[in-house]
């Protein structure tokens, strides 16, 4: 999945993934220059901190606005892969986007 998400976005993202509490810290510190932070909540987070994850993306997008947009995808367990790099590319194409949090089941 990562691999397959990091060619699809290419250097349009800075590809954040995270499965805990550590993701908030993370998105502060990912790289910018893109102009974009995708923030990919893994299926293996415990139910807290995908909601805990999933809750913070509005602030976050906030805090990172405007210079850089933030959106999230938040993975299930066997979801297929294309599907998730469908919604990532959507996310980086969508250029007037910030703070969105796609669930992919």
């Amino acid at each position: 999945m990562r691999d397959a998400l990091a060619t699809a976005v290419g250097t349009r993202a800075a590809l954040v993934f995270a499965a805990g509490r550590d993701a908030v810290a993370a998105v502060r510190d990912a790289p910018r220059e893109s102009g974009m932070v995708m923030l990919v909540i893994d299926a293996a987070a415990a139910a807290l901190d995908r909601a805990m994850l999933r809750a913070a993306v509005g602030p976050l997008a906030v805090e990172l606005a405007p210079q850089t947009r933030l959106g999230a995808l938040d993975v299930g367990a066997d979801t297929d892969r294309d599907a998730v790099v469908a919604a990532a590319e959507y996310l980086v194409g969508a250029h007037s986007t910030t703070g969105q949090v796609l669930e992919i089941r």
